[in-house]
């Protein structure tokens, strides 16, 4: 199966952050992340595809929350009690400075993960 994903992907990458929907704060965790976009998964159902969204996280030691606007491409309900829904968003209108913190985010996981499989 021939991978449709255009940049470099970082997993597992776990980091707090609130998915916002209008007035809807969705807490949850990353846990895919690459500069085009991210894997969220949450205890809550997420918004339904084409929704726009900001992802507040914060990346490594910075002090405040980077928000990147985002909409939202797929969603995966959760299939049991207990278990968290998943879904992707792919950002959109990322400024410069927002798309340097996040390929610094994954050059550094990428970075460390080769030191580590040394």
């Amino acid at each position: 199966m021939k991978e449709k994903r255009q940049a470099p992907r970082i997993q597992p990458y776990v980091a707090p952050c609130r998915v916002v929907e209008s007035e809807r704060r969705i807490p949850g965790y990353v846990t895919d992340l690459s500069t085009m976009g991210a894997r969220i998964s949450a205890d809550v159902p997420p918004p339904d595809p084409g929704t726009p969204v900001v992802l507040e996280i914060r990346f490594g030691r910075q002090l405040r929350h980077s928000r990147l606007a985002a909409e939202v491409k797929w969603i995966r309900p959760a299939a049991a009690t207990g278990e968290s829904h998943s879904f992707g968003i792919t950002f959109t209108g990322v400024t410069a400075e927002e798309q340097r913190a996040l390929e610094s985010v994954v050059e550094e996981f990428q970075r460390r993960a080769a030191q580590i499989s040394v």
